[in-house]
């Protein structure tokens, strides 16, 4: 009996162990493509107005789910995969792009910095020529803001790191009206982003950590 309780134990243990490796690569922004996820959740005032947006506010979060290597259709960079998905339909509300990524492993978008922003519109993920959502909603504090760093975004990450590198301009958003951001890969409206309603229908880009 002593033998027995000494194995459990000792599995117990082993197993707990590499939970908590597993559980700091994402949840404090490890290594791979999980680095600065989850660093900065959006508070509970984040939450939509209109539509399927009403009371919504991302809860997920990712696990390792490409095994090393990216899946058909998705492009490879930095440690995530990538890939513009219509499963349904060309053009969908921010809620249900947001749910389409999770389902695939991932979240809606979030650019990092110019050179992720570069590939992401120049290896065929995002369509020319149209509009693409970004994960980044939310201006909680009352009236509205231009100010990206004020925003946060599906994945956790800082907008806050994350507009020292981009220098990104955008359309005011607020928690009521425009609370969501759309990018256009076309030069002059790469960086400058446009705000709109969560429930109008756009393209979907997402992003799958390795």
């Amino acid at each position: 009996m002593f033998w027995i309780t000494l194995v459990a134990a000792i599995v117990a243990a082993t197993h707990a162990a590499s939970s908590n490796i597993i559980c700091s690569d994402f949840g404090k922004g490890g290594g791979g493509g999980f680095a600065g996820y989850y660093q900065r959740m959006a508070p509970q005032n984040c939450r939509g107005r209109h539509g399927d947006m009403a009371n919504w506010r991302p809860t997920f979060r990712a696990a390792r789910s490409m095994g090393g290597t990216c899946k058909d259709g998705f492009h490879k960079y930095n440690g995530k995969c990538y890939k513009h998905l219509t499963d349904w339909g060309n053009d969908i509300s921010f809620r249900k792009a947001e749910t389409l990524c999770n389902m695939h492993g991932g979240h809606l978008y979030v650019p990092n910095d110019k050179a992720e922003h570069r590939f992401v519109e120049s290896n065929q993920v995002a369509i020319h020529h149209t509009w693409h959502w970004l994960g980044i909603w939310c201006f909680p504090k009352g009236g509205e803001s231009r100010n990206p760093a004020e925003f946060y975004t599906v994945t956790g990450e800082d907008m806050r790191v994350i507009q020292k590198k981009l220098s990104a301009r955008t359309d005011p958003i607020d928690n009521h009206n425009r609370p969501c951001l759309l990018f256009h890969p076309r030069h002059d409206r790469s960086l400058n982003w446009h705000h709109k309603h969560g429930h109008e229908g756009h393209r979907t880009i997402c992003e799958v950590p390795l």
